[in-house]
């Protein structure tokens, strides 16, 4: 086991290593992390194995490059084979704050609150086809100045399992296990305010106790027991008796809690003031202290425990079309059901259904866009100054513009060409992520036969963490990662990205491309391969090992 000792840690330090590893960022190359040992806690200071976007970066080894070709274009480039899995983020010990889930000097225009299964995610379309098109859509008008976050009964846990199965987008906040626990940003901090908050009038031993008399009742897998969530199986036809005798005898043993029974199997023991709409009330109170409150908000579910966000004041809702018995119900018995729409289309397509119904912005995904102009665009006809969003409209455009080409989606006509053409710069360069340098209209150019080349295997992509920044008057930063896997999910690969982009006038979005960098995600390592990884650092940036034995 490591000593506390092998490793000097401070701000100080991980500035100074921040430098001299050739990074403009000071979080970026280092990191103080907390073991989560059940015995120990220690602290290291781990590193990254690759850069991200604003570091120095190396060319790619040869050994790592083939010359089997995927998908060309910017943000899913040819990967030359290289597999990326989706990266896990394990929440992180300390005070989190709704702080890192505001990424946007800019009033809030819309905040999406939605459960994951079978609601955000189709878990009976193999290829993910509308959550791919509720992923860029959101990513192309929404991301930039709005709040997307995940109201789950699944842990953490089972979060970050999901998260490699289907493509999700990060989400700005995660409230998980049935709304017992608030994460923020891509870090998953935890708020530890409202933790406490749930302390109150909770005890999870007697909870344990008084359930263990009722034999019908089967404990969830472990990952599932939470600190202020106990999770049962019931059959359906008990369910009712249970529920109300458990908690009777929780009552009668001075407990505050709320017991939540959701798809036809799912008994959840909470405190009283945890869960899915007490969640977001609180989130909202935080915001609102931030005076960052969202212009509107969407609540979007399709079971039982997710009733109780329809309740949350001032927000609207939908309920998708594929929603639950029990869900319906409820919502039947509602004598004040306006602000509720029920939409006809399943999961994600239901969501984007509702952003319609309720007119809350842009409800055409980039897709439509794009195959609705492929056949008339003219970049001379154009006359759109660019706007806040702009930039990552057009990323997004020109990424999906390209990905429907090779997909043989679009027509193989000048005019499609012309839409990714008609944007890059003159003297536009793109740096790949093997470290090869290009200009971006020979690149372009070069792409145009590539036309329908995976139409017999056609390749997903879609894009996460998307932000721009203004740089001056006319050029703009933008930075995002970028996804790829064939429609069957497998083969995932992944890229950080940035783009500057300049304005001009006559383009569909009123910019140019001017340069893309690219550089592909870091592998994902095992435990022992970081230890053996950090030991290497510390030795090469000069930290002092006392002892020689770097595992027990």
């Amino acid at each position: 086991m490591l000593s506390s000792r092998h490793f000097v840690s401070g701000v100080s330090s991980i500035q100074s290593l921040s430098r001299s590893a050739g990074c403009a960022s000071s979080d970026c190359p280092a990191a103080l992390v907390t073991s989560t040992s059940p015995r120990t806690r220690r602290r290291m200071l781990c590193f990254p194995l690759v850069g991200r976007p604003n570091c120095a970066l190396s060319p790619m080894p040869a050994s790592l490059r083939n010359d089997s070709f995927e998908v060309g274009g910017f943000g899913f480039v040819e990967t030359r084979g290289l597999k990326r899995d989706a990266p896990l983020t394990t929440p992180r010990a300390g005070g989190g704050s709704v702080d890192l889930a505001i990424t946007t000097n800019e009033p809030i225009h819309l905040m999406v609150v939605s459960d994951l299964d079978f609601t955000m995610v189709d878990h009976n379309d193999s290829e993910s086809t509308d959550l791919l098109r509720f992923n860029m859509l959101w990513a192309a008008d929404y991301a930039h100045n709005s709040l997307l976050v995940f109201s789950s009964g699944r842990s953490p846990e089972k979060y970050q399992q999901l998260r490699r199965e289907v493509p999700l987008l990060t989400p700005d906040v995660g409230i998980f296990s049935v709304g017992t626990e608030i994460l923020y940003g891509s870090s998953l901090d935890p708020d530890v305010g409202w933790e406490n908050y749930l302390n109150e009038g909770w005890n999870r031993d007697l909870v344990l106790e008084e359930a263990q008399k009722f034999p019908a009742l089967r404990f969830q897998e472990d990952s599932e027991q939470r600190p202020h969530k106990v999770s049962f199986f019931v059959e359906k036809d008990l369910a009712k008796d249970i529920v109300r005798d458990l908690t009777q005898r929780l009552k009668d043993c001075g407990l505050k809690v709320k017991l939540i029974y959701s798809g036809g199997y799912a008994l959840d023991v909470l405190p009283q003031g945890a869960g899915k709409g007490e969640a977001l009330a609180y989130l909202l109170k935080q915001l609102k202290e931030k005076n960052k409150i969202p212009k509107e908000t969407l609540v979007c579910g399709d079971s039982g425990n997710d009733a109780e966000l329809y309740t949350v004041e001032g927000v609207k809702g939908v309920i998708v079309g594929n929603a639950m018995e029990e869900l319906l119900h409820w919502y039947d018995a509602l004598q004040s059901k306006d602000h509720i729409f029920k939409a006809t289309q399943r999961c994600a397509g239901g969501i984007i259904q509702a952003i319609e119904h309720f007119a809350l912005g842009s409800y055409e995904v980039p897709a439509d866009r794009i195959k609705n102009s492929s056949t008339t665009f003219d970049p001379e006809s154009s006359d759109r100054k660019p706007a806040s969003g702009s930039a990552t409209r057009e990323i997004v455009d020109v990424n999906t513009a390209l990905v429907m080409w090779v997909n043989g989606d679009i027509p193989n006509t000048d005019a499609a060409h012309n839409r990714i053409l008609g944007v890059m710069a003159e003297d536009g360069t793109m740096v790949y992520p093997w470290g090869e340098e290009r200009l971006l209209r020979k690149s372009v150019v070069s792409y145009k036969s590539k036309h329908g080349l995976k139409k017999d295997s056609k390749v997903q992509v879609w894009m996460d963490c998307i932000k721009e920044q203004k740089l001056a008057d006319n050029i703009i930063l933008v930075s995002w990662q970028s996804w790829q896997q064939s429609t069957s999910g497998e083969n995932r690969k992944g890229n950080f990205a940035t783009a500057i982009l300049r304005t001009k006038m006559g383009t569909p979005n009123g910019l140019e491309w001017v340069r893309v960098h690219e550089t592909p995600r870091q592998l994902e390592l095992t435990a022992f391969t970081m230890l053996i990884r950090n030991l290497e650092l510390a030795k090469r940036f000069g930290f002092a090992c006392e002892d020689p034995k770097a595992v027990e």
